[in-house]
């Protein structure tokens, strides 16, 4: 008899750990999967916020007609390409070579507020990204002269605490460099580069090959080199609207936001005519 009932009892208790270790099993699978759902309807509140916030933005969007666009004002008062900018060496206060640019962040409005440059492979250090506010860096024909040397490194790292670009500006992460991030409303030039173009009808028109810029930084057209029987014009200078239109740094494409009839009345970009900081033999910084 009481070898009947321990084994009963046996019975019983493995019963009873199977069973807690079935709910166990049961609770953990629902967490999970109540985190995946509370994740997924994030992902879908975001989505929705941004489509929401782009489709407002498009509402609020003006686009200037392309006959109205000072294309004059490009060449009059562009000094220098972002794809010559981003070729440049790195100059030190002393005009030795200490690394290349890599990178410029924009703000909001179009405006390149900083340079992203590679330093330091020769100063006992490893290869390091920094980050230079756009006012203190100044053009030689040799290159983009920065305010860096082996002492105030610190002060210019990506996220040094004494970074001399303001926090505030880098809060939403996007990726800059491999372990560099940029913050809410900025981008950086190289989300533009490449990307495809169409036009306002969503017929497939080229890719973004380049941009203008003034001297104080602003982005006054990018240029679009057409690809197929529409190529036969060559590169054109379009405005950039940017955030303004809807655009975001993450979109694959950009929206030249004018018909094909519009377009053909545009003469193509004329290279020889622009004079900008890397293209003559005068300075003019």
């Amino acid at each position: 008899m009481t070898y009947r009932v321990s084994t009963l009892a046996l019975m019983i208790a493995s019963a009873l750990g199977t069973t807690q270790v079935q709910a166990q099993e049961n609770t953990d699978q629902s967490q999970q999967w109540q985190q995946q759902t509370n994740q997924q309807n994030q992902q879908r509140a975001n989505q929705g916020n941004t489509q929401q916030n782009r489709q407002l933005a498009e509402q609020r969007f003006q686009m200037q007609p392309l006959d109205q666009w000072d294309r004059n004002a490009v060449y009059q008062q562009g000094q220098f390409l972002g794809e010559n900018l981003l070729e440049q060496d790195v100059l030190g206060q002393n005009g030795e070579d200490i690394g290349d640019i890599s990178n410029a962040v924009l703000n909001e409005q179009n405006k390149i507020i900083a340079l992203i440059a590679e330093v330091g492979g020769f100063w006992d250090i490893g290869d390091t990204h920094v980050i230079v506010p756009w006012e203190q860096a100044h053009f030689t024909r040799d290159g983009v002269r920065l305010p860096i040397n082996q002492d105030n490194l610190d002060q210019y790292q990506l996220y040094g605490e004494n970074s001399v670009v303001a926090k505030q500006a880098f809060q939403r992460k996007a990726a800059i460099e491999d372990d560099a991030e940029t913050g809410q409303r900025t981008w950086k030039l190289s989300e533009l580069f490449n990307d495809y173009a169409n036009l306002s009808n969503g017929t497939g028109y080229g890719y973004v090959n380049d941009a203008v810029f003034a001297k104080d930084g602003q982005l006054l057209a990018v240029i679009v080199v057409p690809s197929g029987i529409v190529g036969r014009a060559g590169p054109m200078a379009y405005p950039f609207y940017g955030y303004e239109s809807g655009w975001d740094p993450g979109d694959n494409s950009l929206e030249v936001p004018y018909s094909q009839q519009e377009r053909n009345q545009l003469p193509p970009f004329d290279f020889q005519r622009f004079q900008g900081f890397w293209d003559t033999r005068n300075a003019r910084y």
